[in-house]
Order: structure tokens, then sequence, then C-alpha cells
């Protein structure tokens, strides 16, 4: 099971799918557990989409040709077919009497579009994730609480969560959860500190997969070639990627 936010893309791009107020509908930005959900493996494929929040233990379903919340996976009316579309974005199909049907966001509004026809149907997802620091560090992990980067022993709350978001030419972003909510881990100004909103390339970064779950964060804008570290135990600005103390451990949450 993960926790994911999906991103409407195309003409709605910065809308949410949500299931705040018990119904389903596009929100304007990530506005908290309303537009969270856990994806749930099902057999042969398939995945559920779980509300959390006001809404536990209600589903997104398919049932009856409209998009409404259920109360449990009942059938297949809740369940989807999740399709890679590849950078992270992704698109899901129905089954049983609605086969062939996709959620969509299309034309600003949530229904079930005949097939996949573009944008409209495509949606960014996010992954809620801790980092693990690996080497010499193991254990500890990359914290935004109290306002600061630093590193926490364990995973002790909202404060070692952070959403990835996906941003443009496979650029990604860290945004912080928590009493930090609406600020993102920062490398401008060649330091780490925790930024409102994303201002530019000093938000952003290029996320690299070094196997086995394991990742890398490399800087942009004016500190290009510069390296997320934990290397002896703090977090700074490493030039280039020398080995663990730049490596991380992407635990899905």
């Amino acid at each position: 099971m993960t926790k994911i936010a999906l991103e409407a893309l195309g003409g709605e791009s910065g809308k949410y799918l949500s299931h705040a107020k018990n119904e389903v509908w596009l929100q304007t930005g990530n506005q908290g557990d309303g537009e969270v959900f856990i994806k749930e493996n099902r057999p042969n494929g398939r995945v559920a989409l779980a509300c959390i929040g006001a809404e536990k233990g209600k589903y997104l379903s398919h049932a009856f040709a409209k998009l409404w919340l259920q109360d449990g996976v009942q059938g297949e009316g809740e369940e989807w077919i999740c399709h890679d579309k590849g950078n992270g974005n992704v698109a899901f199909e129905c089954l049983g009497a609605e086969t062939g049907l996709y959620l969509s966001h299309a034309l600003n509004k949530m229904w079930l579009q005949n097939g996949y026809q573009g944008e409209g149907e495509l949606w960014a997802k996010q992954e809620f994730i801790a980092l693990e620091a690996l080497g010499a560090e193991i254990g500890a992990y990359l914290s935004h609480a109290l306002d600061k980067v630093w590193l926490q022993h364990g995973i002790q709350g909202d404060g070692e969560i952070f959403i990835k978001e996906l941003r443009p030419n496979n650029r990604v972003a860290l945004a912080c959860l928590g009493k930090e909510k609406g600020k993102y881990l920062s490398h401008a100004f060649a330091k780490l500190w925790l930024q409102d909103g994303v201002q530019g390339e000093g938000e952003e970064w290029i996320c690299h997969d070094k196997g086995n779950g394991n990742v890398a964060f490399e800087c942009l804008g004016a500190e290009i070639g510069k390296d997320l570290s934990h290397a002896f135990d703090k977090m700074w600005l490493q030039n280039g990627y020398q080995g663990e103390g730049e490596l991380w451990a992407k635990q899905e949450q």
C-alpha cells in the first residue's frame, strides 16, 4: 500500500483528484487528507484507491457508470487498471461493466471518458516518501521538522515525510507535510533550507535512480553538479556524487 496524490495534467494542471466532503471532484492544490489516496494492490495487477481522513473506509468507485465513493471494495466497481504512461504519469481504466472507460478530468470536471484520449485522462502520480540515509548514517532520515533541514533518527512523524512532486523536464520537487506544509526542500544560494513554494530551479532536483530503490538528488540552476549529501552525519551539498554519502533509500509511505 502506498499513499499518493493525483494531479491533473493538461488544461487542469494544478488541480487534484479529491474525495473531500464525501464527493469526487477537482480540488485546487493538495489541501490535505482529502487529496490523498492509498493505492492498494489487488489480484491480477488491479488496484483500488482508498480514502483517508474523514472518508476513511470508502473507495473511489466507477460502479453504475458514475464516479462516487463506495463503502469498502464491493467488486470490480472499485477496482482499476493503473496504466504506466512514463515519467511518473498514470491513467486509470475501469473494469467490469465499465471496461474501456477511463478516469477523466477533461473539461474541468470528474467523469468517465470513453477510452484514453490524451492529457484529460493523464494524472501525475505524486508519491509520499521517506528518505533514509545509507552508509555510515544508516537509520537517519532526511527531516524538515522544526522548520529546518537535518537528519532525524528514524521516522518520528510527518517531519520525515515528503511529497515527491513531478516537475517538467523530468525534474522533481520535495514538498513538506505537517507544520512545514507549503515549504519545499531548497538548494538555492548554495545552502539547504525550506523555501515557501517552488520559486524556481532552487527547489527542483534531478532524482537519479541508483537501483534497488536507492536514489540520489542532484541540484539544478546555480548549484548544478552538487548533490544532496548526508556524509559526515550532516546535511550539506556535496560536489558531485561521491558514493554512499549521497545515496538515499527511498521508502514509500
